[in-house]
């Protein structure tokens, strides 16, 4: 075996490459004394109890970045949990299990619900070897879900943290659930077209119940619409620029700040939302939300939406320009047009026939601005009531959440059944 040959030229760029390693080793290290410093300061109350007795639980081990995930899917939790005191399950019968320290501190100040934490085995083995656990909801494609998945005894749900037609959103781990919430048929196609094998009786259509949660808007955006009445308002909500070329649907890198410019210059209010991981992986994207941010703020017509959720622009909004996200599919609920940003990777995996196709879409070779398919999307909204229905079903108000608890409720009334007649065999 011979030796690797390196010519002297290349130790400068060799060094450079270690101590580029180096420094991110001394990060990962740095944080990593942060998390273990965090998770000693937790008071007891966060750890696995002998007395919890949750019936169902959230499973959530990701860090405080992707926390959004968990957030929109408390109101429709706090639904279900009410449901089953009624039920007799208890007073605190739904609770979360997180792997992060961080995560846990976050969480008590946002909700109410019990959050269990431990990231060591021992923990997750206490938690979800409880008598009384039926079900488990999972947010997100983690791979740490799997650690949670090994437990036979509760019914694991996976929900995801949006609809939406990214590529992940058909990935062969949904076999590993017991059941798949879907938004509704297009999911469920989309699930069947994609994947050998997955039956469609472990798919149940729920909607999105967080699109039933009764919503108003901030004060900070009542003082600006009465500063600035008048004029249709175009809600801006790009997504990140994702963790590899196949999930790169985000583009505000390439076209954010001519955006919103045409927008402003014609005459649209704009309120400007960048997805939260933008520019986690890379720079140029965090730079544009900066950039477009700017923008925003120096133009009297512009409102740069820092809001806990999506919610309340859905009222608010005369019309969404939104790129390959879950908002997309989350405005088609209220009737109202919709204007798709094509990604700018050119390897961004694309869905045939999906929203790209059947929505006004914003392509690359600038055959058409922004401002001519706002106009066009306005002049014909006759499509958005059929795409809703048959990606979310009905959104009548209440309709949605309706789904989620009862497909919830019955979920754990069947492994209740099915644990029953193990026992008795």
């Amino acid at each position: 075996m011979g030796f690797m040959s390196f010519h002297p030229t290349d130790v400068p760029r060799l060094a450079m490459r270690g101590a580029t390693f180096a420094q991110t080793v001394a990060k990962f290290g740095a944080k990593r004394i942060h998390e273990r410093v965090r998770e000693s300061l937790l008071s007891d109350e966060f750890r696995p109890q002998d007395d919890d007795e949750f019936v169902a639980a959230a499973y959530f081990p990701a860090d405080l970045s992707s926390v959004y995930q968990l957030e929109q899917w408390l109101w429709p939790f706090e639904q279900l949990e009410a449901r089953l005191k009624d039920l007799g399950h208890g007073d605190r019968p739904f609770g979360i299990f997180v792997r992060n320290a961080i995560v846990a501190e976050h969480l008590k100040d946002v909700t109410d619900f019990p959050v269990r934490f431990s990231r060591l085995t021992s923990g997750l083995d206490k938690f979800m070897q409880s008598a009384q656990l039926r079900s488990v909801f999972y947010v997100n494609q983690g791979t740490s879900n799997f650690q949670a998945l090994r437990y036979r005894d509760p019914a694991h749900i996976h929900l995801s943290h949006g609809e939406s037609e990214k590529i992940s959103m058909i990935s062969n781990q949904l076999k590993a659930y017991d059941y798949v919430f879907t938004a509704g048929q297009a999911a469920r196609e989309r699930i069947e077209l994609a994947l050998y094998g997955m039956s469609e009786e472990h798919m149940w259509d729920v909607g999105r119940p967080q699109l039933d949660r009764p919503r108003s808007a901030p004060s900070e955006w009542e003082e600006f619409n009465g500063k600035n009445p008048g004029g249709r308002v175009v809600f801006y909500a790009p997504t990140w620029e994702g963790d590899s070329p196949a999930m790169a649907y985000g583009a505000i890198a390439y076209n954010g700040p001519e955006l919103v410019t045409d927008l402003l210059e014609a005459g649209y209010r704009v309120i400007f939302r960048p997805h939260p991981r933008t520019g986690v992986m890379r720079h140029e994207f965090g730079k544009a939300v900066d950039d477009v941010t700017r923008i925003v703020e120096a133009a009297p017509r512009g409102f740069v939406d820092v809001s806990p959720d999506i919610s309340w622009q859905l009222d608010e909004a005369d019309l969404a320009v939104v790129e390959m996200t879950s908002v997309a599919f989350d405005w088609l609920s209220t009737g109202k047009p919709l204007v798709m940003v094509r990604p700018h990777h050119a390897e961004a995996e694309i869905l045939e026939g999906g929203l790209l196709d059947q929505c006004p879409t914003l392509g690359l070779d600038g055959s058409e601005s922004i401002v001519e398919l706002v106009d066009e999307a306005f002049s014909d909204i006759g499509t958005v009531d059929t795409l809703a229905k048959f990606y979310l079903g009905d959104t009548a108000r209440g309709e949605q959440l309706a789904r989620f608890v009862d497909g919830s409720l019955k979920v754990i009334d069947e492994r209740s059944e099915q644990r029953r007649r193990k026992r008795t065999r």
